[in-house]
């Protein structure tokens, strides 16, 4: 017999009720009274026994395989040996340059491609990991209406029927367009239906980026950064050797300047103020943590302390602490490296830190030496998405195209894409998964990897590159 306090052991011992119980005297809830007698386990010992004897069988024997020599020769290839082609990946805003290399018709491994401006021979960790999208068993295989497996004839047929007149209702959304020739079909495409809107979308955008570039020079430009030629360095919120870099050349270039060749070289020095520790932050010489709400009034401080800027932001002189004299420290070592020196901020930051940046760049006469700008095409992409929106939500899109991606998963909350769709009357996806955004589409159509399919993409310093396809569809 027991004694002192009882304790449960969970919320049904605790309510105690007779569905519980029930589930209790039943220790597995399916079909335990089954195999009470020894019957019924007799039969299942005797059922496993043959499976694993039949098993066995079926493994004696190798299976039978003809091998055939092919009836076609294939120039420069010797079975077994790898073979090495060219193309292009895209990721976002930005392209990259890869070399693929293939085992008997079949992509195994990626890397940079060393000709190519953005790669220089290097591959990131997504383009490296893109090859297992390409064998992806759970990828989007057979074109679904309304669930059930179609086929590309009846889309085309539904299309035919479906597309007329000048596009009334019609919207198309998809991921930013770096390709020449996808800009080609959708000029053609606004062409054919002039009452049609095309929307373009990222979950992780230049967006703020672009709007900086806007208020310092009041048009959009994209910057390119020359590492190479900076002795000092500012990095506010930017992983520029990790993930906010647009080319893996800002590695290459950073790490020429921490090789020491001869006498007369010198390194280059960084300084990183972030929320998050980065591999930039692991990199730099002085790093300061900092919520990033906090960068805006940083950059300002700084502004003050180099003297850039208009008169009155020298009352924003920074306080005599920690931070203060880190910050004074920073701005001696920028302003005694004119002209080599670089100020850059993440995409994360809101446009005005950019736009600070821009403009202390200038003042140190850093701007066509250690960055240059080129001019950029450039449509708000958040607001273009929330207006798409609110157009489905008041019924007034009849047929919506998504090109690929998955806003429904990466969309922002108050768009509320999820509940939208189910207004339109007919979402049509092109996509590589059966992701949520498949699921609330009438038709979902499968779309070719990139290393199925020819293209082209643009890298963000304006070089273009051919994608080609390894394997077919």
């Amino acid at each position: 017999m027991t004694t002192g306090k009882r304790y449960w052991r969970s919320l049904g011992e605790l309510a105690d009720t007779p569905q519980f119980r029930e589930w209790l005297h039943r220790e597995f809830p399916e079909n335990a009274s089954e195999w009470t007698s020894k019957s019924g386990r007799r039969q299942m010992l005797k059922l496993m026994a043959a499976s694993f004897g039949l098993a066995g069988l079926a493994a004696c024997r190798r299976p039978v395989e003809k091998i055939l020599p092919a009836a076609k020769g294939v120039e420069d290839y010797i079975p077994g040996n790898p073979l090495h082609y060219a193309t292009v990946f895209t990721l976002g805003s930005a392209a990259f340059g890869l070399q693929v290399e293939t085992h008997d018709g079949r992509p195994t491994k990626i890397e940079g491609n060393p000709n190519h401006p953005a790669s220089r021979g290097a591959a990131g960790g997504f383009a490296q990991a893109s090859i297992l999208g390409l064998y992806d068993p759970d990828r989007t295989k057979w074109v679904r209406h309304n669930g059930q497996r179609s086929h590309w004839e009846e889309f085309e047929k539904f299309a035919a029927e479906r597309f007329g007149g000048q596009g009334e209702g019609v919207r198309f959304l998809s991921g930013e367009i770096v390709s020449p020739s996808l800009e080609a079909v959708r000029k053609h495409a606004l062409d054919r239906f002039p009452k049609a809107r095309w929307v373009e979308f990222e979950p992780v955008s230049n967006d703020e980026v672009l709007a900086g570039a806007q208020l310092a020079f009041g048009q959009p430009v994209r910057s390119h950064y020359h590492f190479e030629k900076a002795d000092v360095i500012l990095a506010l919120d930017c992983d520029f050797l990790s993930l906010d870099a647009p080319s893996l050349s800002y590695a290459r270039d950073f790490a020429r300047r921490r090789k020491i060749g001869t006498p007369k070289d010198q390194m280059n020095r960084l300084y990183a103020v972030e929320a998050n520790y980065s591999l930039t932050g692991a990199a730099a010489d002085h790093r300061m943590r900092l919520r990033a709400s906090e960068i805006p009034a940083l950059i300002a401080e700084l502004a003050a302390e180099l003297g850039a800027g208009a008169e009155r932001l020298r009352v924003l002189a920074p306080p005599k602490d920690a931070r203060g004299k880190w910050l004074a420290a920073v701005a001696r070592d920028l302003a005694g490296h004119k002209g080599r020196s670089l100020v850059i901020a993440g995409p994360r930051q809101p446009a005005v830190v950019h736009a600070w940046a821009h403009l202390i760049n200038q003042f140190l006469g850093n701007a066509g030496s250690t960055v240059t700008y080129t001019a950029a095409g450039w449509k708000p992409q958040v607001e273009a998405l929330k207006d798409l929106a609110g157009e489905m939500a008041a019924g007034k899109v009849k047929t919506l195209v998504v090109l690929g991606g998955n806003p429904v998963y990466n969309a922002p909350a108050d768009a509320d894409l999820a509940a939208n769709l189910k207004k339109v009357e007919c979402v049509i996806r092109l996509g590589l998964e059966d992701d949520e955004t498949a699921a609330l589409a009438q038709w979902s159509l499968p779309e070719a990897h990139y290393l199925e399919t020819w293209g082209d993409a643009r890298a963000w310093d304006g070089a273009c590159s051919i994608q080609q396809p390894m394997v077919a569809p």
